[in-house]
């Protein structure tokens, strides 16, 4: 497949193309027989001499290309300059790469004869050597979402045949391809709209959420500026005065009640449609939004809301502006301007976490009862709002079926999913769970108004950019389906209106109690024994999650010892026991007595029962409502 052919000098040619930036490369050809390192390098070392035109190499032209052209060619592509088939030739692709997710970017290279990539000088994976095609050489690196990289591609021929592919997949693909998209001839330019958001988790850890694979900071930050759709859109014209001779428009008087104008412009001003006016400068007395409300044969009607009334007589247009009973004409020409705006924007939240098992510590025996309280202080006749939740939120997130009354078949389908019988969701997916709400509206939802704001359940934030500012920063409470005690969603502002009234909730954990965990070998079978100490709390709910290695046990049973009745419950999640009491009637409660025997079959010889068994979530509630702290010994 090699051989040396005789080398003819050729004028140096450089050739720039017109089509740049985004899915184009740039290329240079070098004459690399007489760099002194031979005709083809082994390593990265000879591989940079080969292209230094200070050790012997030369240029035979440069321009620019499609990437598809640049990164995955075999003889046909041919760069004006590339002599004899390309035989003793090295062709450098130079550029920007910008990747569309953060995370680990794979790229796989393979060329006949050497190769290789390099990102910010950083050689990522490489080919080197007199060889044909070879298979794919590849190497990984950790990229940012926008952030641009310095981009280079090297290939060098000796004779015979010759090519290079290049390609590359992202962290959510599973094929490779050349993503153009990606790559630039000239750095991107730096992007005129901006946007941040800022989720509040509570308790939770918010790093491990992401926005387009941007995983949030630790303070629930997320820069989504890569995300955003910055193509404007027509939505309109707008409609512009200048000062007239005749009276083409008429304001009527402020109307107080609806805080607005209404506005008339004489159809012989109309060179558009009516209805396609969205915006309108009137003198200097307003430049902004219009709504439009009504046309007959004479006139063209808008609405201006305002909380503001003008000052007419400021106007600098005063002698345009005639005062008559109950309006005013202006002499106002009128002409017509397309206006644009962004398109809406939305993100979607995503998340590392395993939700069923972030789930079991979301919901858990505490907002169980808590919810059960609260029904229970309804009223003689259950036509009240009880006196234990502290925010409006708290009835939203109680409300599991989603009906907008807060009612016991809600709390009975909690305890459901408490004791396992039935899910309070279909799935544990984000948007079956979540409820993602910017803070001023969260802010908003009080006692008596829950059930009338509209925040479905959505791993999706909806928002506009239209707002004139350079850079957005949105502020996103969350809220968990079924978190009745907000352990893990936003806590409202107190505002008089999320409290209602309401006396203040205390979600600070200041009460503990004390549970201990043996686990024995007993005739062959592994005892796990949960043992209970509510100290000077009067308990009426616990609940532990006891995960275990489903490799090597199988779950057999559990023996409960309380006092009285409890509704005592254990539901085997197949790698955990969700276990736990609940009494929601007052009846009495949880004292030193008690016990959760765990039994569990070996699948191999039960020789050390050290590590097999740990205790991760716990919960526990008292007889107030007041969440506990469980600690193990």
């Amino acid at each position: 497949m090699k051989k040396l052919v005789t080398l003819l000098l050729l004028l140096i040619s450089f050739i720039t193309y017109s089509q740049t930036g985004v899915g184009y490369l740039n290329y240079t050809v070098y004459n690399i027989i007489s760099n002194g390192t031979g005709a083809y390098a082994n390593n990265s070392i000879g591989f940079v001499n080969m292209f230094d035109i200070t050790k012997g190499a030369s240029l035979y032209a440069s321009g620019t290309s499609t990437a598809q052209k640049t990164l995955y060619f075999q003889n046909g592509w041919q760069p004006s300059g590339v002599p004899y088939g390309g035989a003793y030739t090295g062709i450098k692709i130079t550029g920007y790469f910008t990747p569309k997710e953060t995370g680990t970017y794979t790229f796989a290279i393979d060329g006949d004869d050497g190769v290789d990539f390099s990102l910010d000088g950083n050689v990522v994976t490489s080919f080197y050597g007199a060889h044909g095609f070879g298979g794919y050489r590849y190497g990984s690196v950790n990229l940012v979402a926008g952030k641009t990289y310095s981009f280079m591609a090297r290939y060098q021929n000796w004779g015979g045949g010759w090519g290079m592919y290049l390609l590359w997949k992202r962290p959510s693909q599973t094929q490779y391809s050349i993503q153009s998209d990606e790559v630039s001839s000239t750095p991107p330019a730096e992007p005129t709209k901006k946007a941040n958001a800022t989720f509040n988790f509570n308790n939770l850890d918010p790093t491990k959420f992401s926005i387009s694979s941007t995983a949030l900071d630790v303070n629930g930050l997320v820069d989504i500026t890569t995300s955003l759709d910055s193509n404007q859109v027509n939505t309109g014209y707008k409609a512009l005065s200048t000062a007239g001779q005749t009276e083409w428009c008429v304001i009527y008087d402020y109307d107080v009640t609806n805080k607005r104008y209404r506005v008339g412009i004489d159809n012989r001003q109309m060179t558009i449609s009516a209805n396609s006016v969205t915006q309108l400068k009137l003198f200097d007395l307003w430049d902004g939004v219009v709504t439009y409300n009504s046309s007959d044969i004479y006139w063209s009607e808008y609405y201006i809301y305002t909380d503001t009334q003008f000052n007419f007589n400021t106007s600098t247009y005063l002698s345009n502006i005639r005062t008559g009973n109950g309006y005013r004409a202006l002499t106002a020409n009128f002409s017509y301007t397309p206006t644009t705006a962004y398109k809406p924007q939305s993100v979607s939240l995503t998340t590392t976490n395993n939700l069923s098992t972030l789930y079991n510590g979301i919901v858990t025996v505490s907002d169980v009862y808590l919810a059960f309280k609260e029904l229970a202080n309804g009223g003689l006749f259950g036509n009240q709002s009880g006196n234990e939740f502290g925010y409006g939120i708290q009835y939203k997130n109680a409300d599991v079926d989603d009906n907008d009354i807060f009612d016991e078949n809600d709390t009975y389908a909690l305890l459901q999913h408490l004791t396992g019988v039935k899910n309070i969701v279909n799935s544990f997916t984000l948007p079956n769970t979540i409820r993602i709400i910017t803070t001023d509206t969260y802010n908003t939802i009080g006692k008596s108004n829950w059930n009338t704001i509209t925040t479905p359940l959505s791993d999706k934030y909806s928002f506009d950019i239209n707002t004139g500012k350079t850079t957005d920063i949105f502020n996103i409470s969350v809220a968990w389906k079924g978190d009745v005690n907000l352990s893990h969603s936003t806590t409202p502002l107190s505002n008089g209106i999320t409290t209602m009234g309401i006396k203040t909730m205390n979600l600070v954990v200041v009460n503990e109690i004390n549970a201990s965990i043996i686990g024995e070998n007993i005739g062959g079978k592994l005892v796990v024994t949960i043992s209970l100490d509510p100290l000077q709390q009067e308990v009426v709910g616990t609940q532990f999650q006891l995960n275990y290695d489903n490799t090597a046990l199988q779950f057999q049973k559990v023996d409960f010892s309380t006092k009285g009745k409890p509704m005592n419950y254990a539901t085997d999640k197949g790698s955990y026991i969700n276990i736990g009491s609940l009494i929601s009637d007052g009846s009495t409660t949880l004292d030193k007595t008690t016990e959760y025997k765990i039994t569990f079959l070996p699948l191999m010889g039960l020789s050390d029962t050290l590590g097999l068994t740990s205790i991760s979530t716990t919960d526990a509630v008292n007889k107030n409502g007041t969440q506990l702290k469980v600690k193990l010994n």
